[in-house]
């Protein structure tokens, strides 16, 4: 008997021991992340950065009070703004293909620009953006803020040098009841991939660029990340599941070289459910590597998926600062 008390506080404190190693392993495996988030005042934008400024709000403008709602209950809105994508990505000096997509007595259409690489142009990065919205709401952050940084990044990145190829989508039907059906833009596109046998090196969804707050307070989210990351909602997130964390690692890294925008990366695993809800999703289902970037919706933005997610709430300037480091975090990625 002596023996076994003996050995008792040996036993307790491997236990100890293990249950330390695995919960700092866990931290290290979802909340490191490499480089530093920006901190302090930007820089101002300067002549080439208000003009950014201006086009991204002339297309979040256009998308949420021109056109409005767009999603099957208003078909010829929903193709208007496919309309609007493909005329904006034409203007920046591309060739769009469209991608039909069947959805219910309409087909609507994913639009796609294809930026092709040199020495490594059969890997490819996929960028995309939804341009559809719910019932009653104009959805200017949601999603029309990630559309226009998807056009604006057409724009900056035409005459770019790449080594892998990069494929920027504007993807129809994610919101519900869509979400994870066969009339899923992004699912359809991940699906015709794979069985095309494209190798995809990563893919990165725009949902929700548009809302930041440098209010105390101003940020949520689900238990329990609120013990580990700021509650000011100024920053961009970058997000993923475990399997694609060198993904987000590269992404947010390659960010914070250029950015004047505060960052933050998570990569979760899949109990934590609000990590799937964007394009990105579609592709973990075929298995390919996908983070999403986000300034988190209703975890930040009080109009989520209402009638007041108007164009005016928005904040244009950090917009364009994260636009320009997104087009340089991508030219990086698509080097060698």
């Amino acid at each position: 008997m002596r023996r076994r008390r003996s050995l008792l506080p040996a036993w307790l404190g491997a236990i100890a021991l293990f249950a330390s190693v695995a919960l700092a392993g866990g931290y290290w495996l979802m909340l490191y992340m490499p480089g530093t988030s920006f901190r302090g005042e930007p820089a101002p934008l300067g002549e080439e950065g208000e003009a950014l400024r201006e086009r991204l709000h002339d297309h979040v403008r256009a998308l949420s009070e021109e056109i409005g709602e767009r999603h099957y209950w208003r078909p010829e809105a929903l193709q208007a703004a496919g309309d609007y994508i493909e005329h904006s990505f034409q203007a920046a000096g591309h060739r769009p293909r469209r991608q039909a997509v069947p959805t219910g007595s309409w087909t609507f259409h994913n639009i796609e620009v294809v930026l092709s690489g040199g020495r490594l142009a059969d890997e490819v990065l996929v960028v995309g953006a939804h341009y559809d919205t719910v019932r009653g709401t104009p959805g200017a952050d949601d999603n029309a803020s990630g559309v226009a940084v998807l056009i604006e990044l057409a724009n900056l990145l035409q005459d770019a040098e790449l080594d892998r190829s990069l494929h920027l989508v504007a993807f129809v039907n994610e919101e519900m009841p869509f979400f994870g059906s066969e009339a899923m833009g992004s699912l359809l596109y991940a699906r015709r991939a794979k069985a095309e046998g494209t190798d995809i090196m990563g893919m990165i969804s725009l949902e929700m660029l548009g809302y930041f707050s440098d209010e105390p307070g101003s940020q949520a989210y689900p238990f329990p990340l609120d013990r580990f990351y700021p509650d000011t909602g100024n920053f961009l997130a970058f997000v993923s599941n475990l399997e694609s964390r060198r993904l987000v690692h590269r992404a947010i890294g390659a960010f914070r070289r250029h950015a004047e925008v505060p960052s933050e990366g998570l990569a979760a695993p899949p109990q934590l459910g609000d990590i799937r809800r964007s394009d990105h999703w579609a592709f973990w289902e075929k298995g390919y590597p996908a983070m999403m970037l986000t300034d988190t919706a209703n975890f930040r933005n009080p109009y989520y998926h209402g009638p007041s997610d108007t164009h005016d709430r928005l904040d244009y300037a950090t917009m364009a600062r994260l636009t320009v480091a997104l087009a340089n975090t991508l030219e990086a990625m698509a080097q060698r």
